[in-house]
């Protein structure tokens, strides 16, 4: 049964009834292809929106890279999110949960890297997601 007003606009909610946000684990040092959210074969991830922040008190700025990778974090094709030097107390967002971001392949783990140290608090990455059968 389809919803609409008088007008006949009709009230559709978007989105996935099985949306999962999580919060990666606190980075204070440099990470090379760590997994963020991991699926098993014939699952793929779906990324509805990425956010990352840092501790205002860190005196290093890291480079962030997201992307979907079996094994490694991708530097072109299945990065979704990019930073060349996150500011203390700065972020980057991407995405607002409304539409899709990327899919990765087949059993690929979305995956992050990043260069430097993050001081203070560090590197907070938060990702919502939902799988989907291949």
């Amino acid at each position: 049964d389809w919803l609409a007003n008088r007008a006949g606009v009709p009230w559709v909610i978007g989105g996935h009834p099985n949306v999962v946000t999580v919060k990666h684990t606190t980075i204070t040092t440099a990470v090379t292809d760590a997994a963020i959210v991991t699926v098993a074969g014939g699952l793929k991830i779906v990324v509805t929106s990425i956010m990352a922040t840092l501790d205002n008190a860190s005196t290093v700025f890291p480079t962030v890279l997201i992307g979907f990778g079996a094994t490694n974090t991708p530097t072109t094709t299945g990065v979704i999110a990019a930073h060349g030097g996150v500011p203390a107390g700065g972020g980057f967002n991407r995405g607002d949960g409304n539409g899709i971001l990327g899919i990765g392949a087949d059993g690929e783990d979305l995956r992050v890297t990043t260069t430097g140290n993050a001081t203070g608090n560090g590197l907070q990455i938060v990702v919502s997601y939902y799988t989907i059968e291949s």
